[in-house]
């Protein structure tokens, strides 16, 4: 009997055993809006006035990227990438999303969210969405299992705001909308709600997200969550209460300039809520399965009370301003190092192979991605992207503002033709052109970025018509390669077939 009682104690000790290694990871991926470059305390150039000491604790048990990059300075396009694993210029989404516009990203694109859900991961997104409004572009239909949160580009953050979803119609609304587009009721699922008087946005999308990760902890399902906040996207609103606290923690420290000390309060409610995410997964004994990805969207806005330094640019620029942003990884469990800070090349084209391998999704036969799986050389610290070069385009009012960076150069053009290269090892502010030293790198790195746009497709849709950036695509006879290329667009061999 003793004998027979061993034996099953280590038959089941080595299933769970088993089980434990074959687990496949939880994973929180957080994604903040314009966050500036240097509006967290992890960074290595943080501002002095941002305090985010539970983000920064994270941080440094896991690996911090100084050198992450997204693929378009403006939250929609730069989504789109994280979802389909391609640039969004090939999907002809290189313009945000006009609210209330019926449009969206094409739907022959398989989101890594669908790829995920079929590998029998339960999948949610919290938050803002701002990829299609219509049920064909709606999340549960892009394979998310939970959805709340708000179908477009940003909204105000105190509840008394909101709309009473009994006199909501999206169809009362012109394309662009803004009042009705950022007073939106919270959606969950595919119904409007009723949210109570006096709440503010984060804490709201932070309730949904705890509830998501208990109800995901009640079932041996592994979980994809979306965490895609809008803060600290405009409107910029904090918390009274925020603002106290902070100045209080930060005294002489603390902003002086009323828009950034809201702003930096902003962050500080952030801070806190994230804090409240990470104590309901230890609480429901997930921190240690769960992968935990934060950056943002794109680069801030000091208009809006950002701060990029030290980078050149901001949120709609090809300069690091605009693309560069803060990153870290933290999963010790799954080989993430802690304490590490790398500054070798990541792109956000990276999530979908990286993810797909990670939860056993299927990348089906024929969808292209752009990114590759860099899991091995995030847990190594070894350069994924050596020699790979990373593109960027933002192309509005007949120019094209083009970057691509290749290792530690950069090379830029406002887009008129005149092209300036940096040395970001040295130069991360990009001020000292370095071209006349390089000048075979430029000829390299220009003919690189110029065959890429033969991928291209033309805009699918263009925005708010308030902002005229269709009529100036066609006025301007966009996307002018020519202007931006010169003598190279002319040559025989290197004729692109995007008119």
């Amino acid at each position: 009997m003793r004998l027979l009682f061993i034996t099953l104690f280590l038959t089941s000790t080595l299933s769970q055993c088993t089980h434990a290694k074959e687990r496949k990871p939880n994973i929180l991926l957080i994604l903040m809006d314009d966050l500036g470059y240097a509006d967290v305390g992890f960074m290595p150039d943080a501002a002095k006035d941002i305090y985010t000491p539970n983000l920064d604790q994270l941080a440094q048990e896991g690996t911090i990227f100084t050198s992450a990059h997204v693929t378009h300075p403006f939250c929609g396009p730069s989504r789109t990438s994280i979802m389909t694993g391609r640039m969004p210029h090939a999907l002809g989404a290189q313009y945000n999303l006009a609210a209330f516009s019926g449009n969206g990203i094409t739907t022959s694109e398989k989101f890594i969210s669908k790829a995920i859900d079929e590998a029998g991961y339960y999948t949610g997104i919290i938050g803002k969405w701002h990829l299609g409004e219509e049920e064909q572009f709606h999340p549960l239909s892009r394979g998310f299992d939970y959805f709340y949160g708000f179908l477009g580009g940003g909204h105000e953050y105190f509840s008394n705001t909101w709309i009473d979803p009994t006199s909501f119609n999206p169809s009362d609304y012109e394309a662009g909308n803004y009042p009705g587009n950022y007073n939106r009721p919270m959606m969950n699922g595919n119904e409007y709600i009723a949210s109570d008087k006096g709440l503010y946005c984060t804490d709201v999308l932070t309730d949904a997200g705890i509830e998501f990760i208990d109800n995901a902890s009640k079932d041996d399902q592994p979980f994809f969550l979306w965490m895609s906040y809008n803060a600290p996207h405009t409107p910029v609103q904090a918390m009274p209460s925020d603002i106290e606290e902070l100045q209080k923690i930060l005294g002489n420290n603390a902003a002086t300039k009323n828009k950034r000390l809201t702003y930096t309060a902003m962050m500080y409610n952030v801070d806190y809520n994230i804090k409240r995410l990470i104590d309901q997964l230890k609480n429901s004994n997930q921190y240690d399965d769960t992968m935990i990805i934060f950056l943002s969207d794109n680069g801030g806005k000091p208009p809006a009370g950002a701060n990029n330094k030290p980078l050149r640019g901001r949120k709609g620029d090809a300069y690091e301003g605009g693309h560069r942003v803060p990153m870290f990884i933290h999963w010790p469990k799954g080989g993430v190092q802690e304490g590490k800070i790398t500054s070798y090349n990541f792109s956000t084209l990276d999530f979908y192979p990286t993810f797909a391998a990670l939860t056993g999704a299927k990348i089906d036969d024929g969808k292209i991605t752009e990114g590759i799986n860099v899991w091995n050389d995030i847990v190594n610290l070894t350069d994924p992207r050596k020699d790979k070069p990373l593109f960027i385009m933002r192309q509005m009012n007949g120019i094209n503002r083009t970057g691509v960076i290749k290792n530690n150069l950069k090379l830029y053009t406002w887009g008129n033709g005149d092209w300036q290269l940096y040395d970001l090892s040295k130069d991360i502010g990009e001020t000292n052109d370095v071209s006349s030293k390089f000048k075979k790198e430029v000829e390299t790195m220009k003919r690189s970025i110029y065959e890429w746009t033969w991928t291209q497709k033309k805009p699918a849709f263009f925005d708010s018509p308030s902002y005229k950036f269709e009529e100036n695509w066609n006025k301007n006879n966009m996307p002018n390669f020519g202007k931006t290329f010169g003598q190279m667009y002319n040559h025989e061999d290197y004729i692109s077939p995007i008119k």
